[in-house]
């Protein structure tokens, strides 16, 4: 069982998927919104932690998406289609903390040069096995963990994931080293 829902890989290019989106009907938006719409509560869900602001803000979303792609010339986005529909949850997440959230406030302790978090890459070792891989991650502390899912689960960039928690890049970036290390330590152990 994994994790979160697997990401959907199209065989053909993100113009295509997403011109056909734009002619087809209601039917082709149910199945686009079917196919996403676990990654987005996921991310929307770690933003505000309620599952009734997660539910409007994946509406909010999906609109957004459907309204932008009216104007779009599809032949001009290159990204891939899930980089593409991640802006609109991340966005949405936000204009919610905006409207919810108290200000980011730096925080001068939190320095990722220092502790390697700024460059570190991070390959997950399958051969560990799916459980102590969830067993490892379920012991990291909420944000760590919330950090660490929306890095390398659901692709989304430093950047992205500090708006969607309200927290600095700097600080989303050293949760992700800290939680990294627990879980390098945590595999080790077994």
């Amino acid at each position: 069982m994994a994790l979160l829902p697997a990401k959907t890989n199209y065989p053909t290019s993100t113009s295509t998927v997403l011109a056909d989106l734009r002619r087809g009907g209601k039917e082709k938006r149910n199945e686009f919104v079917f196919t996403h719409q676990d990654r987005f509560y996921a991310i929307a869900y770690a933003a505000t932690g309620d599952a009734q602001a997660a539910t409007e803000l994946c509406i909010n979303a999906f609109q957004n998406a459907f309204n932008s792609l009216k104007n779009a010339n599809t032949k001009q986005i290159t990204s891939a289609v899930w980089d593409w529909l991640a802006t609109f949850i991340v966005d949405a997440c936000a204009d919610w903390h905006a409207t919810y959230s108290k200000p980011i406030t730096p925080n001068p302790r939190t320095d990722p040069s220092a502790d390697g978090s700024a460059q570190m890459d991070w390959e997950t070792t399958i051969i560990l096995g799916a459980q102590r891989v969830k067993r490892c991650i379920s012991s990291l502390p909420v944000e760590q963990q919330k950090v660490f899912l929306l890095r390398h689960h659901l692709e989304l960039s430093y950047d992205q994931i500090g708006a969607v928690l309200n927290e600095a890049p700097e600080d989303v970036m050293a949760w992700l080293f800290r939680a990294r290390v627990q879980i390098v330590k945590c595999l080790g152990r077994g």
